[in-house]
C-alpha cells in the first residue's frame, strides 16, 4: 500500500519544571530545553554506586551532581540483592525504603530500588542462576535472596506492588539462545507469557564485532516478537553505569510521560504503562509520536471495524543530524523518511494507516544500522481482540522455550542450575509453552 508523506517544520521551544520533594511544580529549570515536550521526564532506570573489583565507587552525592550534565530527571540507583559483588551491597540494600534518597535536591530525584542477578557464568561466587537479571522498581524494602530461577523474585516484588522486568536485552542474539552468559534473559519468553514482568529494558550501547557483542537490534526485534504475540510489556532504557564505564550517565535513558507533577511513583508506572520513549543518545533527542492527533506511547485506541488513522512522528535534535524516521506496524516498517533535525526545525513524518485488525504502532529513529531513539507502542484494539500477528513468532517462542526444556533436561548441560527446583521450573516452562501453542491458533 503506498503511504502518502508530507515533510514540514515547526519550532518547539519547551521549558522543563522544577522538582520538589513531593512533586514538580510548574516552573522552568535553570535553562530551557528544545528537544523535550512538556509533561516528558528523563531518567537513567539503571544505575548503580559500584560494579564489584576494580570498578569505581561513586557516592550519592556525587550521582546528584552527575544528573547535571544530561539534565536527568530521575535515577533509579540500583542496590545488588544478587550474588552481592558490589562495594556495600548490603549497606546499600538497606537504604530501599520506598521513598527519595536525602540527597534528593529541589530538581533531581534520587531514588534506591534493586537488580536480583546471580550470573549464569561467573564460577567466583557459590551460586548461579541462568535465568536472566531482573530489575525491581517500587520496593519499600530488600534484601539478598538467592533463588535457582527469576520466578520467586519477581512473584516477591509483587507482594510489594513494584513494577518488574528484564535487563540487558542487548546480550541476546537473532536466534534462539544456546549458550549462556552473565546476563542473558534466557526466560524473557517464559515470564512474559505467565504474566509476570512489565516491561524490558536496554542498557548498553551496541559493541558487535567479528566475535560478537552486545545487539541492540536483536534486543528490540525480541520485543517485535512479544508485541506480535500479544504481549503489553513496556520499554525503558538505563546505562547500567559504572558497569558500562564507556557511556556517561544518562547515555541511555528514559523519557516518561506524566500528568501533573512528577513524582517517582508516577515515573515508573508510567514504565508499566508504555508511556515511554527511549533514547540512546542522552537528552539530545526526542521522538514525538501522536495518532488520530491525540494518542501517545501506551494509549489504547478500540476500533470496531476497518479505520484509518493519521500519524505524526517529530524527531527533534539538540544540534543537526541526518537521520531516518521509521514507522513501524506489527514489526514492520510501513513509513519512513530520511532527513535533517536542527535545533528548533524538527524533521517531521506524516503517515495514515488503515488498520483491519488488532495491531500495535511505533516509531523509531534509525541511523546508518541502529534505533538511536524509540517509541513505546500506541496500540489499536479491534473489537477487544489481542493482537496476533501470525504464527512465526509465536513458533519461535515455542522452539525457544523447547530448547530450554532440552538443555535443562537430566544430562544437559543446563541442569546443574536446579538442583533443587527443576521440577518447578519444567512446569513453568511446559505451562508457558501452553500459552503460545493456544496462541497458534489465534493467529493469521
Amino acid at each position: 500500500m503506498n503511504k502518502k508523506i508530507i515533510v514540514a517544520w515547526f519550532s518547539c521551544i519547551i521549558t522543563l519544571p522544577v522538582f520538589s520533594q513531593s512533586g514538580i511544580n510548574a516552573k522552568r529549570l535553570t535553562k530551557p530545553d528544545p528537544v523535550i515536550p512538556t509533561g516528558w521526564y528523563s531518567g537513567d532506570m539503571h544505575v548503580h554506586r559500584n560494579c564489584g573489583e576494580g570498578s569505581i565507587f561513586i557516592t550519592e552525592d556525587s550521582l546528584i551532581k552527575m544528573m547535571e550534565v544530561n539534565n536527568l530527571n530521575i535515577i533509579s540507583l540500583l542496590a545488588d540483592m544478587g550474588n552481592g559483588e558490589v562495594h556495600d551491597s548490603k549497606a546499600d540494600l538497606l537504604k530501599i525504603t520506598g521513598r527519595d534518597a536525602p540527597q534528593t535536591t529541589s530538581n533531581r530525584i534520587l531514588h534506591w530500588d534493586t537488580e536480583w542477578h546471580w550470573d549464569a557464568t561467573y564460577s567466583a561466587f557459590e551460586h548461579q542462576a541462568m535465568g536472566g537479571h531482573l530489575v525491581l522498581l517500587g520496593l519499600d524494602h530488600a534484601n539478598q535472596i538467592w533463588e535457582e530461577s527469576p520466578y520467586k523474585i519477581l512473584d516477591w516484588g509483587k507482594q510489594q506492588g513494584a513494577i518488574s522486568g528484564f535487563a540487558h536485552l542487548q546480550y541476546l542474539a537473532d536466534t534462539i539462545q544456546t549458550e549462556l552468559n552473565c546476563c542473558i534473559p534466557v526466560d524473557l519468553p517464559v515470564e512474559a507469557a505467565l504474566g509476570t514482568i512489565d516491561f524490558v529494558s536496554e542498557d548498553v550501547y551496541s559493541i558487535i564485532t567479528p566475535k560478537g557483542g552486545y545487539n541492540s537490534e536483536a534486543a528490540i526485534h525480541a520485543y517485535y516478537k512479544l508485541l506480535n504475540c500479544g504481549f503489553r510489556l513496556g520499554l525503558a532504557a538505563g546505562t547500567d553505569f559504572p558497569c558500562n564505564d564507556k557511556e556517561p550517565l544518562g547515555t541511555l535513558l528514559t523519557y516518561v510521560h506524566v500528568n501533573g507533577k512528577l513524582t517517582y511513583k508516577k515515573w515508573i508506572d508510567g514504565i508499566k504503562k508504555g508511556n515511554t520513549v527511549v533514547s540512546r543518545a542522552g537528552n539530545r533527542e526526542f521522538l514525538d509520536f501522536t495518532v488520530n492527533g491525540k494518542f501517545q506511547p501506551g494509549d489504547n485506541i478500540a476500533i470496531s471495524e476497518k479505520k484509518r488513522l493519521p500519524i505524526k512522528i517529530g524527531w527533534s535534535s539538540e544540534k543537526e543530524t541526518i537521520g531516518t524516521i521509521e514507522l513501524i506496524c506489527n514489526g514492520n516498517i510501513v513509513a519512513s523518511k530520511t532527513g535533517i533535525s536542527k535545533p528548533g526545525k524538527p524533521l517531521i513524518l506524516y503517515a495514515s494507516v488503515s488498520f483491519t485488525k488488532s495491531s500495535w504502532i511505533a516509531a523509531r529513529r534509525m541511523d546508518t544500522s541502529e534505533h538511536v531513539s524509540h517509541t513505546a507502542p500506541v496500540f489499536i484494539t479491534k473489537n477487544k481482540a489481542p493482537v496476533r500477528a501470525g504464527n512465526t513468532d509465536v513458533l519461535y517462542y515455542i522452539q525457544w522455550i523447547d530448547h530450554l526444556l532440552q538443555k535443562i533436561e537430566p544430562g544437559s548441560t543446563w541442569h546443574h542450575y536446579f538442583p533443587n527446583d527443576f521440577e518447578t521450573v519444567k512446569a513453568r516452562y511446559l505451562k508457558a509453552k501452553e500459552v503460545y501453542s493456544k496462541m497458534l491458533s489465534e493467529s493469521e
